[in-house]
């Protein structure tokens, strides 16, 4: 079944949720991922960049981690990301309103994600980064706060002395 196929199936069961008065209830296909507030993106044009993704997927709710995945060799986008959002609500916004519409050009498709899969450690993440990765930022996940280590790094670069210019 390819993307737009599938993106009319989830249109059709919306609209038969909201036709039954079960939309927003325990009832209701998007309680299945009421723990996760991470969503797939697929489709997307190879062009665009995580601070495009965030632009457009932004106006659902406050965004707090984008991993676009990227050729390790070459960098290009692979064209799929997963976006977790802060609060959960928001992903039922962005599932209804985004999956099957033009990106760039391309149809896109928008689903939850119940179980995110981090990717792997890298020595330099700090205390946030491995728990954003590890856990995500369902609701109930208490995220540790920032290490002092990322907070001080601009202020132990910036002690050379200015350059001056003449007039």
């Amino acid at each position: 079944m390819n993307s737009i196929t599938k993106a009319r199936a989830l249109t059709n069961l919306n609209e038969k949720e909201l036709e039954s008065g079960a939309a927003n209830t325990e009832k209701s296909w998007h309680n299945v991922y009421r723990k996760s507030a991470w969503i797939y993106v697929g489709g997307l044009d190879f062009q665009l960049t995580e601070g495009d993704v965030l632009c457009v997927f932004s106006q659902w709710g406050e965004i707090v981690n984008v991993n676009m995945l990227r050729d390790k060799k070459t960098g290009k986008s692979k064209g799929f990301a997963f976006i977790c959002y802060e609060d959960q609500r928001s992903t039922v916004l962005a599932v209804d309103n985004f999956n099957g519409i033009k990106l760039a050009g391309r149809p896109i498709r928008v689903d939850h994600v119940k179980d995110y899969k981090p990717p792997k450690e890298h020595e330099n993440d700090d205390d946030l980064a491995k728990t954003l990765k590890e856990k995500g930022c369902a609701p109930g996940v208490v995220l540790p706060p920032p290490s002092s280590s990322t907070s001080s790094f601009k202020t132990d670069q910036i002690k050379q002395e200015p350059k001056r210019f003449k007039r």
